[in-house]
């Protein structure tokens, strides 16, 4: 499970500290960051239609379990997207996230 927003933040200062004084970071701390740098990528570039309808849609999920990731989504509060909830709600499937996601970026 991620680290909450703040404790991100935290963590993130703490390795760009370390990283200034020559000491690497962890591949998990670094996996960490992109993750993060991604989430915000994400949040910024405008979607033709939302993921969660694409799933919908593509028969990989159905209303209900949107709704449920939705409202985990909201639960959760950290940051989270809506493809990695559904993925740890055991909800859909990395394959049609991952298509989802395909079509998605070419409807922009």
């Amino acid at each position: 499970m991620l680290p909450t927003e703040i404790e991100y933040e935290d963590l993130r200062a703490k390795y760009r500290e370390e990283d200034a004084r020559g000491i690497p970071m962890s591949v998990r701390e670094r996996y960490e960051r992109a993750l993060a740098n991604l989430r915000v990528q994400l949040r910024r570039e405008p979607h033709a239609r939302p993921l969660g309808e694409t799933l919908v849609e593509l028969g990989a999920l159905d209303r209900a379990g949107l709704q449920q990731g939705l409202a985990d989504q909201h639960l959760r509060a950290n940051g989270e997207l809506l493809g990695e909830i559904l993925l740890s709600l055991n909800l859909v499937k990395e394959e049609a996230l991952l298509e989802a996601l395909r079509r998605q970026a070419s409807a922009n």
